[in-house]
């Protein structure tokens, strides 16, 4: 008998909600949510995409949509079908990276991305051991002793060994926020060769992935949707900074590349050049839909509520316990789902927070209701002054959204959700609803 067994039900739910929690396709707890989305399924145009592009012709994605959405889920999706073997083929190798764990999202820019994505690549790389190839080139090492030359004399930095080195200094760029400047400016004076480096490493890898059988590599960048959206004094913000006036550099590693974006970024009035130099338009993983249409109204047993009680049934199921003995009732349940919106971490941040009501289950209405409270209150801080005027024009579906920086800000924080099914409609976040101010005049 594990601890697990021996801990209340109401724990064990607690701790399979988790909200961060990202959930792999194997995963008994994962949900298929293609149907309640959108009528495209973007990882499977994704996979078909980067399957048929010819050899040499690096096809680069934006993988976009509201945070807690569940695009780590559906790109563990993605990097699935890539692995999978198709006949004699070994299928692709997938380097999957989160930025989150490297690198600090308040506060990134390109060099920090590079050096980040040249540690991962090594380490991952080398964890491969494909026969042939070494993540140790004399390229590579040419440029990370002129680095660490020039970090030594700047803000002291000690290199130590080459191999695993870049980690070294992506670990330094995230811990040392006051050094930060100097680090950045040492890896952008050498970041040409840096890039011609790493695009040296990729084509020795790919070489060898090909001749042991593989399709090739990809290389799956998540968590730059996190990036927090600040001016930058320049009339820019720090997503158009990285994405849209490094679209070149990002668009200049010779492999299939899969990058995160804010939501808020598509509606950029600077997207155009993003999507001139990705050469494709983007779809984001919408929302789970509440109302099958724009139009619809919300019922129980709308597919998209039936989907959402399938979630909390799988996480009830691997709780050791079932919906009946989770909550007192149906509408309790169906209101946490109508709460969250069709957003799946708010749904599971809403059940821990009403089972931290409670010392057993099932949760009571009461208790949910405390869960929602919480989270109204606290988005009663976060909304800016000017957004509450603007708010109520989403109080029911619209059919577009301005493009000015506050509705992008309205989408990044959660305020406003997207949906779409074949037309796309901007909602309220529901829980603004319960908010007085929200329903002043």
């Amino acid at each position: 008998m594990t601890d697990a067994d021996t801990q209340p039900a109401i724990t064990q739910l607690y701790q399979q909600c988790e909200p961060t929690e990202s959930i792999k396709p194997n995963d008994n707890r994962w949900v298929n949510f293609d149907s309640v989305r959108g009528e495209e399924n973007v990882v499977a145009l994704y996979a078909r995409s980067l399957r048929r592009a010819a050899p040499g012709h690096w096809d680069y994605k934006l993988f976009t949509g509201h945070r807690g959405v569940g695009k780590t889920s559906e790109l563990y999706r993605l990097q699935l079908m890539l692995e999978t073997p198709e006949g004699a083929r070994k299928g692709y190798i997938v380097i999957f990276c989160d930025v989150g764990e490297g690198l600090d999202v308040n506060d990134l820019d390109f060099p920090d991305l590079l050096v980040f994505i040249a540690a991962q690549l090594q380490s991952q790389l080398a964890a491969r051991n494909l026969p042939g190839f070494s993540p140790v080139s004399t390229y590579l090492q040419r440029v990370w002793n002129d680095i660490c030359g020039l970090l030594t004399k700047e803000v002291g930095f000690t290199g130590g060994e080459f191999e695993g080195g870049f980690g070294k200094i992506a670990v330094e760029l995230r811990n040392r926020p006051n050094a930060r400047r100097q680090l950045r400016a040492a890896v952008e004076m050498h970041s040409t060769s840096l890039l011609k480096a790493v695009n040296d490493l990729l084509g020795a890898a790919e070489v060898a992935a090909r001749q042991a059988g593989h399709d090739g590599l990809v290389l799956i960048i998540d968590g730059l949707d996190k990036l927090v959206r600040r001016d930058c004094g320049d009339g820019t913000n720090t997503h158009e900074r990285l994405f849209i006036d490094r679209s070149e550099h990002l668009a200049s590693l010779q492999v299939h590349t899969v990058y995160t974006v804010p939501i808020s970024l598509i509606y950029s009035p600077r997207i155009g050049q993003l999507e001139q130099t990705f050469g494709e338009y983007n779809t984001p993983v919408s929302m789970i839909r509440l109302r099958p249409c724009r139009d619809e109204a919300i019922r129980p047993d709308s597919p998209g509520m039936v989907k959402m009680r399938e979630m909390v049934d799988k996480r009830c199921a691997a709780a050791g316990t079932s919906l009946d003995r989770a909550f007192d009732n149906d509408d309790t349940l169906n209101h946490l789902c109508n709460m969250s919106g069709g957003h799946p971490r708010h749904l599971m941040s809403f059940i821990q927070a009403a089972c931290n009501e409670l010392d057993n289950l099932p949760i009571t209405r009461a208790a949910a209701d405390k869960a929602v409270r919480k989270y109204a209150n606290a988005l009663r801080r976060e909304v800016p002054d000017a957004a509450w005027d603007r708010l109520p024009n989403f109080d029911q579906p619209q059919r577009d959204i301005p493009k000015d920086d506050l509705h992008q800000q309205l989408l990044f924080l959660l305020f406003v959700f997207e949906y779409m099914n074949g037309d796309i409609w901007y909602e309220v976040n529901p829980v603004l609803r319960t908010l007085e101010r929200f329903r002043q005049p």
